[in-house]
């Protein structure tokens, strides 16, 4: 999107805040990664990125049902170090489009060890002065997507374009959610996980071939040492259900987001359990 000013991007971000429902700061950030992916659409770089994640989820099923900060991408085609993915990102900043913003990688740091998956984090500042965003970006390698990723075309957030890229296929995004709300079972502090199972049952299950998604789940728990779990699902589903902590969770997240008012925890551990009743792993 070309504008005038700075200020007429914050009147746009203003105004498409008010029409989502959701945080001017939170579509300013999707804007940003949004200019962010468009770059790596035109970089040479474009077969090497998948993305996934939360931002992937807000794309399947609308900024105002599912919103995120930050960017989870895979690669393949590189050993992922520092200095590779450093000099990936220089590039892909470098890339030029008419928007009127600039990219400055303002570095790279492992991904703790605690967090879902070993891999690299990107710092990144978005400028259009004065506005300047901070943006994170993580990277993994070796994912398990199964059968394999898909082209995907991302909507733009205010032009009536399109722009494609590599991404998990369905069955694999809910794969991963799966495994990981049963293999941390009541240890989850995450209640992002839970609705995204749910929002993507509830609107694109028609769209899930049953048998992609069970061999998607067995391998992504063969691969995170987790395959229990799906024999010992209703079990851990009747801890998480029986959980005040989870729930107590639950209730801040859909105070917070207005798009999960209406859905109460049961609702989501529902979804679960319907899903994996479906697939008869």
């Amino acid at each position: 999107m070309i504008t005038k000013n700075p200020m007429q991007l914050k009147a746009y971000i203003k105004k498409k805040a008010a029409e989502k429902h959701i945080s001017a700061q939170l579509v300013m950030q999707n804007y940003m990664l949004e200019r962010l992916l468009e770059r790596i659409s035109l970089s040479p770089y474009k077969h090497n990125f998948i993305i996934k994640g939360g931002f992937l989820v807000s794309a399947i099923v609308g900024l105002d049902t599912r919103a995120t900060m930050d960017l989870d991408t895979t690669i393949k085609g590189f050993t992922l170090t520092h200095e590779a993915i450093l000099s990936i990102f220089k590039d892909v900043c470098a890339v030029q489009i008419d928007d009127d913003v600039q990219f400055e990688v303002l570095g790279v740091a492992d991904i703790r060890e605690t967090d879902d998956y070993p891999g690299i984090r990107v710092s990144l500042k978005a400028n259009y002065p004065p506005i300047s965003v901070p943006l994170t970006v993580d990277v993994t390698t070796g994912d398990m997507i199964t059968p394999r990723e898909i082209e995907y075309t991302f909507s733009m957030l205010f032009d009536d374009r399109t722009i494609s890229v590599l991404a998990y296929n369905l069955e694999t995004v809910l794969a991963e959610k799966l495994e990981t709300v049963l293999s941390r079972n009541i240890a989850n502090t995450r209640p992002r996980d839970y609705y995204d199972i749910y929002i993507l049952y509830a609107l694109r299950v028609a769209e899930c071939d049953k048998a992609t998604l069970r061999r998607a789940l067995e391998r992504t728990t063969e691969k995170r040492g987790s395959a229990k779990i799906l024999t010992q699902y209703p079990e851990i589903m009747q801890e998480i259900r029986d959980s005040d902590t989870l729930r107590r969770q639950w209730n801040k997240y859909s105070r917070e987001y207005d798009y999960a008012k209406d859905i109460s925890f049961d609702d989501t551990c529902n979804a679960i359990q319907k899903i994996m009743d479906k697939i008869q792993v």
